[in-house]
């Protein structure tokens, strides 16, 4: 098929509706954040910038309120606080107090939940070490091991001395439902098969079952698992305590760039072929659709009734949220340092939040906190790495974006701080918002911390 052929459907979607936002799906939350302005801009000059700064007033509302809304829709649920989309000790105490549990997937997070006092612990990992097999068992009092594969079961037993540990089997319930899962949990065609080997063990007390999908924008995959889980095991669910469904609830309020809608792919495809200029605007975006908690919790609920308590009406539900109650709470501010044209450079980089390709996918509402406006403008706002796709977006909330300006990018609180990389600059302090206060929760990273442990 020629080139020309190809095209021509192409075209004729290249005009169809796209459901760009203009800004005023935002102007909410812009409000809500410029409420606080005076505070913010006080951080800024007491803590320095850039810095990671978390409202704890958005963190207990996200954490509150998914837990009562999965309450009122399954009453035996309980809720794990997955460490790895933020370890900050701070966050993880107060989520401790809230009444969450911790799911932790390394040695570090295993120890710090550990030292925060958390009776109970959900270790989840495809490749445990032995050093924190052997901690997970020597506090088997607050440990379940959320076992991955049949060899990981078979390094379990042979590691307990005395007495049984508690553990649980992470299922992959479905290649087609979680193909790109493959590394994780163990195949159907195994699972009876590990499952007997536990519960012949002498070693371990085999009390629940895992699984696990992520970014998702409706309850579909947890109703799928639900659903391949009950039938296939049916009566054998009853010798279990808890059924674990993982994290995975893609948060409200998220934006994708229209430069990555399909919308765009068409015209850029054109572009190519034709030698044609198609004018796109890299400042648009989409508001990301996600169904309401209630939502997940009515048909997840419905799907738990018709196909798990049947066979063990006492099970209890895990839940194990991260991005959902940790994004949205914390933000990091910046300083703007030069203009150059229709660009202006701020002192902090993609190194903060463990990426450079942060602006290709995802939209991250910046304000203008010593110039704000509910107007969104267009500006191209660089990091402050060597790295030429080192930028945090297109666009701002402000009347103007210049030298010395205190900007914000809101709802940076899930695998930002906890993967920031150690890439030309430190890593930056982590102050809070606690009762009209600032608190410093993490000092700026030094010299001394950086290459403690490297020898001169």
């Amino acid at each position: 098929m020629r080139w020309e052929d190809a095209i021509g459907p192409l075209k004729e979607g290249w005009n169809e509706d796209i459901d760009e936002d203009d800004g005023n799906y935002y102007e909410d939350i812009v409000n809500s954040v410029l409420k606080k302005k005076d505070l913010l801009l006080e951080s800024a000059s007491r803590f320095g910038t850039p810095q990671y700064i978390l409202d704890e007033d958005v963190l207990r509302e996200k954490a509150s309120g998914f837990m009562q809304n999965f309450r009122n829709f399954i009453p035996n649920s309980r809720f794990f606080y997955a460490f790895k989309s933020n370890d900050l000790p701070y966050i993880c105490g107060f989520l401790r107090d809230l009444g969450f549990n911790a799911d932790v997937a390394g040695l570090f997070e295993l120890q710090l939940a550990l030292k925060l006092n958390f009776k109970r612990i959900i270790f989840t990992g495809p490749a445990k070490s032995t050093e924190e097999l052997l901690l997970a068992i020597e506090n088997r009092n607050r440990v379940v091991i959320n076992v991955d594969n049949k060899d990981e079961l078979d390094r379990v037993i042979g590691l307990v001395d005395d007495g049984r540990v508690r553990i649980s089997v992470r299922v992959n319930p479905d290649s087609s439902v979680m193909k790109t899962w493959s590394k994780f949990g163990v195949d159907f065609d195994e699972l009876k098969e590990v499952i007997s080997r536990a519960r012949t063990s002498s070693k371990v007390s085999l009390v629940g079952l895992h699984f696990h999908s992520s970014w998702n924008d409706t309850p579909e995959r947890y109703c799928k698992n639900i659903k391949l889980i009950g039938e296939f095991l049916k009566e054998d669910l009853s010798q279990f305590e808890f059924l674990d469904i993982g994290g995975g609830i893609y948060p409200e309020d998220q934006a994708t760039l229209t430069k990555f809608s399909h919308n765009y792919v068409l015209r850029e495809v054109v572009s190519e072929v034709q030698e044609e200029h198609l004018d796109f605007d890299l400042s648009e975006f989409v508001v990301d659709d996600v169904d309401s908690l209630e939502v997940f919790g009515k048909e997840i609920s419905s799907a738990l009734e018709k196909y798990i308590f049947p066979f063990n009406k006492d099970m209890d539900i895990y839940l194990e949220p991260g991005r959902y109650v940790s994004n949205n709470s914390t933000h990091i501010l910046l300083k703007v340092l030069c203009e150059k044209g229709e660009n202006v450079i701020v002192d902090g980089g993609m190194n903060l939040i463990g990426s450079l390709d942060f602006s290709q996918y995802l939209f991250a509402p910046i304000v203008n906190l010593s110039n704000p406006s509910l107007e969104l403008r267009k500006k191209t706002i660089y990091g402050s790495l060597c790295k030429a796709d080192d930028l945090w977006g297109y666009s701002f909330f402000g009347e103007g974006c210049k030298k010395d300006d205190v900007v914000i990018v809101l709802m940076q609180g899930s695998y930002t701080f906890s993967r920031a990389w150690r890439f030309i600059k430190e890593t930056a302090p982590y102050v809070v918002i606690s009762n009209g206060k600032l608190r410093l929760a993490k000092e700026k990273e030094k010299f001394s911390d950086r290459y403690s442990g490297c020898k001169f």
